[in-house]
């Protein structure tokens, strides 16, 4: 029974990971974005917010991502600074962030980055599985404990 407890609890986090967000950029007359769940399936319906970097704490854009989990800005070259971009469902389950940096001659493009600081993903799957682990493991305890009685 404690095996098969402890095989579940080693095969929860892979059903995790594979759905993690993965977002792809391309320059064109904007930045365009586009995030798939997993590889594979569109981010379709997310919520992308944007902050300006005079501004961190109010979004200077709000958008949705399309069926194909796509969306397109372009920050104002006018702001220098890193402009955040994060691609959050409706829960914050999944997600990724994004950091664009502009600079006095626009958009510093080899700089723009994954900033996988504010990676909730996991955080929310530990937070999770913790307790499961600690019930595992105090049912093994009381076990041993019990037998050696």
């Amino acid at each position: 029974m404690a095996l098969v407890a402890c095989l579940a609890l080693v095969g929860l986090p892979s059903a995790a990971w594979a759905h993690q967000v993965e977002t792809f950029f391309t320059l064109g007359d904007q930045l365009e974005f586009q995030s798939v769940l997993g590889g594979e399936e569109p981010f379709a319906g997310a919520t992308v917010t944007i902050h300006a970097p005079n501004q961190p704490s109010r979004p200077w854009q709000t958008l949705m991502t399309d069926d194909e989990g796509r969306f397109a800005f372009l920050p104002d070259e006018a702001i220098p600074g890193n402009w955040e971009v994060a691609i959050e469902s409706e829960d914050v389950s999944h997600a990724d962030y994004w950091v664009v940096p502009v600079g006095a001659k626009g958009i510093i493009y080899d700089a723009i980055s994954l900033d996988d600081s504010l990676d909730r993903h996991y955080i929310i799957a530990a937070a999770t599985l913790m307790p499961w682990l600690m019930a595992v493991v105090s049912g093994l305890g009381w076990t041993w404990w019990k037998k050696r009685r």
